[in-house]
Protein backbone atom coordinates (compact mmCIF):
# COMPACT_ATOMS: atom_id res chain seq x y z
CA UNK A 1 0.00 0.00 0.00
CA UNK A 2 1.43 3.32 -1.01
CA UNK A 3 1.02 5.94 1.71
CA UNK A 4 1.50 8.90 -0.59
CA UNK A 5 -0.86 10.60 -3.00
CA UNK A 6 -0.24 11.46 -6.67
CA UNK A 7 1.85 14.50 -5.70
CA UNK A 8 4.12 12.38 -3.50
CA UNK A 9 2.74 13.86 -0.26
CA UNK A 10 2.36 11.33 2.54
CA UNK A 11 -1.23 10.37 3.38
CA UNK A 12 -2.97 8.42 6.14
CA UNK A 13 -3.37 4.81 5.01
CA UNK A 14 -6.85 4.58 6.61
CA UNK A 15 -8.63 7.82 5.69
CA UNK A 16 -6.41 9.27 2.96
CA UNK A 17 -5.86 12.62 4.71
CA UNK A 18 -2.59 14.39 3.89
CA UNK A 19 -0.34 14.15 6.94
CA UNK A 20 2.64 16.30 5.92
CA UNK A 21 3.15 19.11 8.40
CA UNK A 22 0.35 18.03 10.74
CA UNK A 23 0.74 17.28 14.42
CA UNK A 24 -0.15 13.92 15.90
CA UNK A 25 0.99 11.88 12.91
CA UNK A 26 2.37 8.46 13.74
CA UNK A 27 3.82 5.60 11.76
CA UNK A 28 3.09 1.96 12.50
CA UNK A 29 5.22 -0.76 10.98
CA UNK A 30 3.66 -3.89 9.53
CA UNK A 31 5.85 -6.44 7.78
CA UNK A 32 8.75 -3.99 8.19
CA UNK A 33 6.93 -1.31 6.17
CA UNK A 34 5.88 2.04 7.69
CA UNK A 35 2.27 3.19 7.42
CA UNK A 36 1.32 6.80 8.19
CA UNK A 37 -1.71 7.37 10.40
CA UNK A 38 -3.21 10.78 11.16
CA UNK A 39 -5.16 10.30 14.38
CA UNK A 40 -5.96 7.85 17.20
CA UNK A 41 -9.09 6.60 15.42
CA UNK A 42 -7.09 5.69 12.32
CA UNK A 43 -4.46 3.99 14.49
CA UNK A 44 -7.24 1.91 16.08
CA UNK A 45 -8.72 0.98 12.70
CA UNK A 46 -5.30 0.03 11.31
CA UNK A 47 -4.52 -2.14 14.34
CA UNK A 48 -7.78 -4.06 13.89
CA UNK A 49 -6.87 -5.16 10.34
CA UNK A 50 -3.23 -4.35 9.53
CA UNK A 51 -2.84 -7.05 6.88
CA UNK A 52 -5.87 -5.77 4.97
CA UNK A 53 -4.61 -2.17 4.92
CA UNK A 54 -1.06 -3.29 4.10
CA UNK A 55 -2.23 -5.46 1.20
CA UNK A 56 -3.61 -2.43 -0.62
CA UNK A 57 -7.25 -3.37 -0.16
CA UNK A 58 -9.54 -0.38 -0.65
CA UNK A 59 -9.42 1.43 2.74
CA UNK A 60 -13.10 2.40 2.64
CA UNK A 61 -14.11 -1.27 2.35
CA UNK A 62 -11.95 -2.25 5.31
CA UNK A 63 -13.29 0.58 7.47
CA UNK A 64 -16.91 -0.21 6.54
CA UNK A 65 -16.40 -3.87 7.52
CA UNK A 66 -14.75 -2.93 10.82
CA UNK A 67 -17.46 -0.40 11.71
CA UNK A 68 -20.21 -2.89 10.89
CA UNK A 69 -18.53 -5.43 13.16
CA UNK A 70 -18.28 -2.90 15.99
CA UNK A 71 -21.95 -1.93 15.62
CA UNK A 72 -22.98 -5.59 15.71
CA UNK A 73 -20.97 -6.22 18.90
CA UNK A 74 -22.48 -3.15 20.58
CA UNK A 75 -26.07 -3.82 19.48
CA UNK A 76 -26.73 -5.89 22.61
CA UNK A 77 -26.40 -2.74 24.69
CA UNK A 78 -29.51 -1.18 23.17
Amino acid sequence: MNTSDDSGAETCVVCGKAVAGTSGVTHIYHDRRPFALCCPMCVDMFQRAPARFASGERPQSVVEDLLADLKWKNSSRW
